[in-house]
């Protein structure tokens, strides 16, 4: 039951004045609620970030920052370090060597996390929305024909093998989920092959080592195209709104610097609405800068649209759906041990202040 509080008595006219007048101080300091961002830029220090990046489609965003001088526009040197896997870069974001990473909601991370991890979850990195997630269940042509062709059926799977590239993973998670919601145990009902690269899981599938897997569009193109397995369905069936990743940031950066906190966001948040707009029109010239960036041709970047994965347009992360993830690791998959808190990890200021100075007044359009 909700009680309405007592009235408190107005204040006099010279205390109510004076008390408008600090409030007004208050909120002109630079980088705080209310204060112009283009004029803080302005005087923003030249500064050079390391970010770690994945050679895929879904880094789409940094590579059109990149390709549109939009990192040079906040007065940033924006260097890019290239990893096979989020979940590769996170020892090096630990050690110094990064100021900024994909990372993605795997075990490894909150298990990370858990243990005192100098870092934090910062800002959206993609999510799996239906009709713009980027994840397909791809299984071999013998499943497909018997009927696997739907979530529900998932429970075909028992005994069978399922592909990854590592354990603990977006992958993992999306089959596991899915095998667990058609009443399977995804510890012990099913043979998990690690190790294998997206391309290499393709041919696992054709040469009869694997019987499913969690591969991304156009890699799950190419499988069809090859007769080496179909796809089943999208991973969006199995739990709509995944978060992928997200990126992330030490500790220390996001309080001592805020600003470039800020700036890094701006640039990205920016360029993932662009991103998303490019995935429905099937834009060609950022299909070019894609392709160009990571070696994928012209033609698979265009296929895959608008399955490019979605980025939301405020910048926040489904934090519900991160810290479910980091349930099934610990109390499903049995990965890791410990509790951990959404304070621990997320801290998701700059996003917000990113997302308010772009629609105060956005310097990336000029």
């Amino acid at each position: 039951m909700f009680r309405t509080p007592h009235a408190k008595p107005a204040l006099p006219s010279g205390a109510r004045r004076r008390l408008i007048k600090a409030a007004a101080a208050a909120t002109a300091t630079p980088m705080l609620a209310g204060a112009p961002f283009v004029n803080v830029l302005a005087q923003a220090p030249r500064a050079k970030i390391r970010i770690g990046v994945v050679p895929l489609i879904s880094s789409g965003p940094l590579f059109i920052a990149q390709a549109r001088g939009f990192w040079d526009r906040m007065n940033i040197d924006a260097e890019y370090r290239y990893f096979t896997d989020g979940a590769l870069a996170v020892p090096a974001l630990v050690a110094g060597e990064l100021d900024f990473t994909v990372a993605t909601c795997n075990a490894g991370i909150f298990n990370t996390i858990a243990r005192g991890a100098p870092f934090k979850f910062m800002l959206d990195r993609g999510s799996e929305r239906p009709g713009s997630g980027s994840m397909t269940i791809v299984v071999n042509n013998k499943l497909h024909a018997a009927g696997l062709t739907t979530p529900e059926r998932m429970s075909m799977l028992k005994g069978q093998r399922l592909g990854l590239q590592a354990p603990g993973g977006i992958d993992q998670f999306l089959l596991g989920r899915g095998v667990q919601k058609a009443g399977l145990n995804p510890l012990t009902d099913v043979n998990w092959v690690t190790g294998l690269a997206y391309p290499d899981l393709v041919r696992a599938l054709g040469a009869g080592q694997v019987d499913a897997a969690n591969i991304p569009v156009p890699l799950a193109f190419l499988a069809e195209k090859n007769n080496t397995g179909k796809i089943a369905f999208p991973g969006s069936d199995i739990q709509p709104g995944t978060q992928l990743a997200c990126f992330a940031a030490p500790a220390k950066l996001l309080g001592k610097d805020r600003s470039l906190a800020v700036r890094f966001s701006m640039v990205h948040l920016h360029a993932a609405r662009i991103f998303n707009e490019a995935a429905a029109a099937k834009d060609p010239a950022v299909i070019k800068t894609i392709s160009e960036a990571t070696k994928v041709p012209e033609g698979l970047v265009s296929a895959a649209a608008p399955r490019w994965t979605w980025f939301t347009e405020n910048g926040m992360p489904n934090v519900d759906s991160a810290m479910y993830q980091a349930e099934f690791w610990r109390d499903t998959m049995k990965l890791f041990s410990g509790k951990i808190t959404r304070e621990q990890v997320f801290e998701l200021g700059a996003a917000q202040e990113a997302f308010n100075r772009l629609k105060e007044k956005n310097p990336l359009t000029a």
